[in-house]
């Protein structure tokens, strides 16, 4: 395993993505090309099916540099989450006229799977927060060579912890990809495609890590306590400081650490902000924006109704980036995010937030809780509390926040879960998004996280039990993450129960194919 130094996890931080070269596996870049041509050709892109279509993928993903950054950026325990896609780009057929670096709209050959539009990714099936300190990571895969013509991806440095895409951000747009080449990229990073005009499908993979622990100490070769400063070339693009130094201060196990020295204003907390000013509000000067002042703006919003999406025919339009839900994903108050920042200083605050009868500023006060992570005994039984909440909402993101706390009364917290998966309210069956998913599909998938994270902590005839229960529902995306689960336990009669899950769900990919019907 080949870990990531300090220098990289700086620069993984401070510009939003690191790119990493496999040439010592050439002859396997090469062999994915031709499965992927002819995979689309004659079948269809397979999308989550990938890795089981073309086990060949397994020995990139499990290659030292992969494998080693991706221990350093997200923790020994991370999930290689169920969610994947085959990005195709097909030739434009027309001339490229108008369409710049920095140009925003959809422009891509027929059958294309890929888009051109700047965008944060959305989180699958249904929406999460969006986090600055890493919780998900996206891998772009480039098993080819791209060249220039062929419409090499796009992304905007240091945009990783902004509420939407932001074109006065700096621009990063390889001439030349090499084949074999692995994007590994904070999940919040704003990207996009770029209209392919040479004669060739240029191929992308998308894959999606998760962590499952919060960080105790660094992961990567590390070798200085601090942040360093950047200079002053790198700093005009990469991320605004004291952000950087916050997650770093994370990244390592630190909670409540050093605060920046830029001064903001009260004012700064409205959301039509420029980004940078944004995030002075968030990480800057203490003596300008207080615990206090942050409840208080939270609580500006009571009311509003902001827990409930502004949707149309099931798809959610993030145009604006209205801070608000939606099934996208969740970009939070910016006076949540600062609460975090200030770590276990905010736990009377998110107590007393909890308590206000407001489902948006409950989930507001649940995130918090899951970013402080580390507290006293009394907070997870708080938050634990909006189990109850009859807002799927609120349940969802209080399951999050109590993945990543650290709970004594798990087996307190199973039993509301079990009554969660097996007695879910009505309204929440229905599908919210077009793809079929409902709230509870998703309630399932935070469940299994939940268990994925304690799967050593709780008792294995607790696991089990549970676990049953999402193995025989349809939903593959919470059955798959609840049977790592199993796995990892190390318990004995837990693992038969994943074998069995594998063995039924097994797919013979030989018979796959327009003319192999049988």
């Amino acid at each position: 395993m080949k870990l990531l130094d300090d220098d990289q996890v700086q620069s993984f931080i401070n510009f939003g993505f690191l790119e990493i070269r496999l040439p010592e596996l050439d002859s396997i870049h090469s062999e994915v090309t031709s499965r992927l041509r002819e995979v689309c050709e004659a079948e269809s892109h397979h999308g989550n099916n990938v890795l089981p279509r073309i086990p060949l993928l397994q020995k990139v993903l499990r290659n030292d540099k992969i494998h080693g950054a991706l221990v350093s950026l997200i923790g020994p325990d991370y999930l290689l989450h169920p969610h994947r896609a085959i990005h195709r780009s097909t030739p434009l057929r027309k001339a490229l006229d108008g369409f710049s670096q920095s140009s925003d709209g959809h422009l891509m050959g027929d059958g294309s799977t890929a888009t051109s539009i700047w965008h944060q990714d959305a989180q699958s099936p249904l929406a999460r927060a969006r986090h600055h300190f890493p919780k998900f990571l996206i891998g772009f895969y480039f098993p080819h060579e791209v060249t220039t013509e062929m419409g090499p991806t796009r992304f905007l440095i240091a945009s990783h912890c902004d509420n939407g895409p932001d074109l006065n951000r700096a621009i990063y747009q390889p001439q030349h990809i090499r084949a074999g080449t692995f994007f590994l990229a904070h999940f919040d990073i704003a990207h996009a495609g770029f209209p392919n005009v040479s004669d060739d499908d240029r191929f992308m993979l998308k894959f999606v890590f998760a962590r499952t622990k919060q960080p105790t100490e660094p992961t990567w070769n590390n070798e200085i306590a601090q942040w360093r400063t950047i200079d002053d070339t790198s700093s005009e693009q990469g991320l605004y400081e004291p952000a950087a130094s916050f997650i770093w201060n994370r990244m390592c196990g630190r909670i409540n650490t050093e605060r920046g020295t830029v001064r903001t204003s009260y004012g700064s907390l409205e959301r039509e902000v420029q980004q940078d000013k944004r995030l002075r509000a968030i990480y800057g000067a203490t003596e300008s924006l207080s615990v206090q002042d942050c409840v208080e703006a939270l609580k500006s919003a009571q009311g509003k109704k902001k827990h409930e999406r502004l949707q149309k025919n099931l798809r959610d339009s993030v145009r604006g980036y209205p801070i608000r839900w939606n099934e996208r994903a969740v970009v939070m108050e910016t006076a949540a995010y600062r609460l975090a920042f200030f770590g276990q200083e905010s736990t009377d605050a998110v107590r007393s937030l909890i308590k206000v009868d407001d489902p948006w500023l409950q989930v507001n006060a649940a995130f918090i809780a899951g970013e402080i992570g580390i507290s006293d005994h009394e907070l997870p039984r708080n938050v634990s509390k909006l189990l109850h909440s009859p807002y799927h909402q609120v349940v969802r993101q209080a399951i999050d926040a109590l993945t990543f706390m650290e709970v004594n009364d798990a087996e307190g917290v199973l039993r509301q879960l079990k009554e969660l998966v097996m007695h879910k309210r009505s309204d929440w069956q229905a599908p919210v998004v077009q793809r079929g998913w409902s709230a509870s599909d998703q309630i399932d998938m935070n469940i299994a996280m939940f268990l994925l994270a304690n799967c050593s902590q709780v008792e294995p005839r607790d696991l089990i039990d549970i676990s049953n229960i999402l193995l025989e529902k349809s939903n593959d995306y919470s059955s798959s993450i609840v049977a790592e689960a199993l796995l990892r336990s190390g318990d004995a009669i837990a693992q038969n129960h994943a074998t069995d899950y594998y063995q039924t769900r097994a797919w013979n990919t030989s018979l796959l194919g327009v003319t192999r019907a049988y």
